[in-house]
Order: C-alpha cells, then structure tokens, then sequence
C-alpha cells in the first residue's frame, strides 16, 4: 500500500512536470514569436518614418519655392513588383542593352515577355495617375522631362508627368553595369549640369534610387541616407560652382499634403 502511494505520488509529480515543462515551452514560444514581430514592426516603422524627413516647415518652403519653376525634380518611378521580381537587374538589362533601338534608347519590355519584372505594377499605375491629377491640380509647373530607358521609368513619366522628351541609359540605376565609380559619377554630373530648364518651369528626371549621389553635389545638405520610396523626389539646383543639393521629399505624399489644408 505505501508503494501504491508512492507511486500514485511519483506519476502525479511527472504529469505535473511535464504539464510546467510544456507551460513554459509555449509561453516562452509565443514570446519569441511576439518578439519577432515587435521587431519587425519596429523596423518598418523606423523605415517608413525616418527622422530626417519631418521637417514640415522646411517641406512646406521648398513644395511652394518649386511652383516658380527653375529646379531639377529628380523623382523616383512608381511601384513596381519587388516581391516576385528580386533579380530585377537581370531584366532591366535586358531592356536597356540587349536590343538594336540604340544607345540612349528601350527594348520596351511592356510589349515583351519580362514586362511584369521591369514595368509598374497595378498599384504602381494607380500610384503615377494619382500623382499626375495632384501635379496639375497644385500647378506645378513641368518643363523638359527625362526618363530612364527602363518601362517603369517611362510609365511613371507619362502618367505622372504627361510624357518624356528624351530617354537616357545613363538614369538607369547602377545594378545592372559593371562600371567605374568614378567615370560614373562624372558622367552624371555632367548630365545634370547640363539639364535644360525651361524659364518658369522645372526639368523633370524620372529614375531610379542608385542614381544620385551625395558626391555630386558642391553643398553638403546630401542626406546620411539616401533613398527615396516611390514617387518620392530630390530638389536639385545648377549653380556657376556645380550642382546644389537643396531638398528631399522622400514620400511623394510629403509634398502633396501641404497644399490640402483643413
């Protein structure tokens, strides 16, 4: 009878065990899964709202400064599909060099079969057209616009900003070329010196992240970070000493909001 209740007692103390053991595996499971998410929450949160770009006052001076005209736009295309197509730069290869149009022109992949790698996505064609009805409501005022040989480039030129008048492999960003940095960086100070403004209009560069560089430029108000999202833009100036760095809009929608008050 004593080693009856011995035993009664010592199945017990191991079901009892076994119930804490598995207690604290789950508990411990789901926090490191809430961890995980909290970081990544995190994350997104500090990429979406970076510090350095909630100058509201400073916004609000350079989104009025460009309705007189005289600045470079460079804008960064609408939304393309990243998720599916991560080895985009294999494709946009493709459109910008393996074809017979010529040097500064497009193989135009929205009528080829690796359209869906290169061109915008939905999202991103409602994304350019949305623009496009804000920029003529504001007024701003567009002159000469230069495009990337790439589709999602031309896309976002001609539903945003009405068309291009010139295409450029040089606007194409770095991913795709082997090349030196350094003739790479001349070439495209070169290029940017010598962008027609129009009087009372500004020149319009529709492109990519990669292009810009902070060694382009003569000031230093070049971001730490420098990247735009979709539809975003940088602020540039020709001066007699070289280019100015001026302003960045990183989300288009920080120079779209300040001219719908309530």
């Amino acid at each position: 009878m004593k080693y009856k209740k011995l035993s009664i007692f010592l199945t017990a103390s191991f079901v009892v065990f076994s119930l804490l053991i598995i207690t604290f595996s789950a508990i411990l499971n789901i926090y490191e899964k809430r961890k995980k998410i909290t970081d990544f929450v995190n994350i997104k949160i500090e990429k979406e709202e970076p510090a350095n770009y909630d100058n509201i006052d400073e916004d609000i001076y350079w989104a009025n400064e460009i309705l007189n005209g005289g600045y470079i736009l460079h804008f960064r295309h609408a939304q393309r599909d990243k998720k599916n197509w991560v080895d985009v730069k294999m494709y946009d290869a493709l459109e910008s060099d393996v074809h017979e149009n010529g040097i500064n022109e497009s193989r135009y992949a929205e009528n080829d079969y690796f359209k869906n790698a290169v061109c915008l996505n939905e999202r991103g064609l409602i994304q350019a057209k949305a623009m496009g009805e804000h920029l003529k409501v504001i007024g701003l005022p567009i002159g000469k616009v230069y495009s990337s040989v790439s589709c999602r480039s031309r896309q976002t030129a001609e539903l945003a900003f009405g068309g291009y008048d010139s295409l450029h492999r040089i606007l194409v960003h770095k991913g795709p070329y082997n090349e030196n940095k350094e003739n790479r960086l001349e070439n495209l100070k070169r290029f940017y010196s010598e962008i027609q403004i129009d009087k009372n209009t500004n020149a319009i560069v529709s492109a990519h992240n990669s292009v810009i560089n902070c060694k382009m430029f003569v000031n230093d108000k070049c971001p730490i970070h420098l990247t735009l999202e979709e539809g975003g833009f940088y602020i540039i100036s020709q001066s007699e000493k070289g280019l100015v760095f001026e302003h960045e809009f990183h989300y288009y929608n920080s120079f779209n909001k300040v001219f719908y008050e309530r």
